[in-house]
């Protein structure tokens, strides 16, 4: 149990206060070390007829930001998000925004709604006096009818309405999608006040709305790389603060590295922690190595099927060498790797775990197999399918990963970068030993912005 004996109820809600497994994050309060997007988004919103577009990796945390800079800047009512799947079309999602955007008590057919719906271009409604309105009716089918519709929200939403179009990626049609690009530029030449913000799986904005030239100066590009340290501290930090509870410095360490940087495995990693401190007969008031195994067995469960059946394709009924080859991919902190690195990577692991590693010929046809559809095709060629350069075929992939090697028993290197020079794998005991950065990591670290964690660590280290 924790400390002070929380009742079950109790503890849940302090626990969903802090932690959000299972859904974005929509306050400032627990968005951390996102701090720089935030202020970048605000300020270039406040322009007229620009909009942003968050993209990067499944996970990563763009419906977060992108909520959290909606509720932020908007006033007098709430914002409006909308969601898209594959047979979404520019229709259906502008017909959600407008059906989302507009009060109930304006779904009643007055005069003024009636005027005010011709005015918007909104055809198909015919409701009665005191009728409500057939929602299913509503059709805009064009661009410029979007553009009325989304003028018409400025009149009976607020002044600025901040609309959040979530998983944009998922519109297969790349002519529905190049339809807002469109949208987007209207919008801007006749001075909406409307916010558009768009968030998308994809490496650039072009593979996601298909390069509209003229739009792209109306658009704040925002590539959503993996946490930094510092905000993944943070994460950690305040969640085992809730309860005051204290936490290890190596399970802390754990924590942000296996995490890889996706905010939403450090929050599942601290809930199965806590939900096993609140489940045991005996109190904490610390969190150790034995509370963070048995949390992260349970967080591995709790992953995400799909993730879960790419390692499963690729490992289950397999030699064990599959394992060990998958495991010496995920090491190091490049997500790009060398083939010759990640054989090195490999060696050490072996030694590691105390058994003998492949021969090269045989490793190289283990490896290739691994990017075969009978084994989920887990790792893809890299940088443009240049020799020997590979990644996963999903970054997210990487930490999951990560924590089915620590589940058996090794630790990878989570900081460190081939480009100088040093990795690392070895046997884990119950406290793990903090490695301090090279001269040139600390450089590439301080260029990534992650500087800050690194003095946070070295200030505790003294102590």
């Amino acid at each position: 149990m924790l400390c002070g004996g929380l009742s079950l109820r109790d503890f849940m809600h302090k626990l969903h206060k802090v932690l959000r497994p299972t859904g974005p994050v929509v306050s400032m309060e627990l968005l951390f070390g996102r701090e720089k997007h935030v202020t970048d988004l605000e300020l270039a919103l406040y322009a007229t007829g620009r909009h942003a577009f968050i993209y990067g990796d499944r996970g990563v945390g763009k419906t977060s930001l992108a909520q959290t800079v909606a509720f932020k800047l908007q006033e007098e009512n709430d914002p409006i998000l909308v969601g898209c799947e594959k047979e979404s079309t520019f229709s259906s999602v502008m017909n959600d925004i407008i059906l989302r955007g507009v009060p109930q008590d304006k779904k009643v057919d007055t005069q003024g709604w009636t005027i005010g719906l011709n005015v918007a271009g909104i055809g198909g409604i015919n409701a009665g006096k005191n009728e409500k309105i057939n929602n299913t009716e509503i059709n805009i089918d064009s661009v410029s009818a979007a553009v009325r519709a989304l003028q018409f929200l400025t009149t009976v939403h607020s002044k600025v309405p901040y609309i959040v179009i979530d998983e944009f990626d998922q519109i297969e049609s790349e002519i529905e999608r190049q339809k807002f690009g469109s949208l987007i530029k209207q919008l801007g030449d006749q001075a909406c006040e409307v916010k558009l913000i768009f968030t998308g799986i994809g490496d650039s904005l072009v593979t996601l709305i298909g390069g509209h030239k003229s739009s792209e100066r109306q658009i704040h590009q925002v590539h959503l790389d993996s946490l930094p340290w510092n905000g993944r501290f943070q994460i950690i930090d305040n969640a085992f603060d809730e309860f005051g509870l204290s936490v290890e410095e190596s399970v802390r360490y754990k924590i942000a590295g296996l995490s890889d940087g996706f905010p939403n495995y450090i929050h599942l990693i601290c809930e199965k922690i806590l939900l096993t401190c609140q489940s045991s007969m005996r109190e904490f008031n610390i969190i150790d190595y034995s509370l963070f195994i048995k949390g992260l067995n349970d967080a591995i469960d709790s992953v995400s099927e799909t993730l879960r059946q790419s390692y499963t394709d690729a490992t289950e009924g397999r030699d064990e060498s599959y394992k060990h080859i998958i495991w010496a991919m995920s090491d190091m902190a490049d997500l790009t790797r060398h083939k010759t690195h990640i054989s090195e990577s490999y060696v050490k692991i072996c030694k590691s775990l105390d058994v003998i590693p492949l021969d090269k010929s045989t490793f190289e046809r283990k490896f290739s197999a691994l990017k075969k559809p009978a084994f989920g095709c887990i790792i893809i060629p890299a940088l443009g399918n240049r020799p020997a350069w590979f990644r996963f075929r999903e970054n997210m992939l990487r930490g999951y990963i990560r924590m089915r090697a620590e589940q058996h028993g090794l630790e990878l290197d989570f900081q460190n970068y081939r480009v100088a020079g040093e990795h690392s794998a070895r046997a884990i005991g119950k406290y793990a030993a903090y490695k301090p950065l090279t001269n040139v990591e600390g450089r590439v670290a301080k260029l990534r912005g992650d500087d800050d964690w690194l003095e946070d660590l070295k200030s505790e280290l003294r102590k």
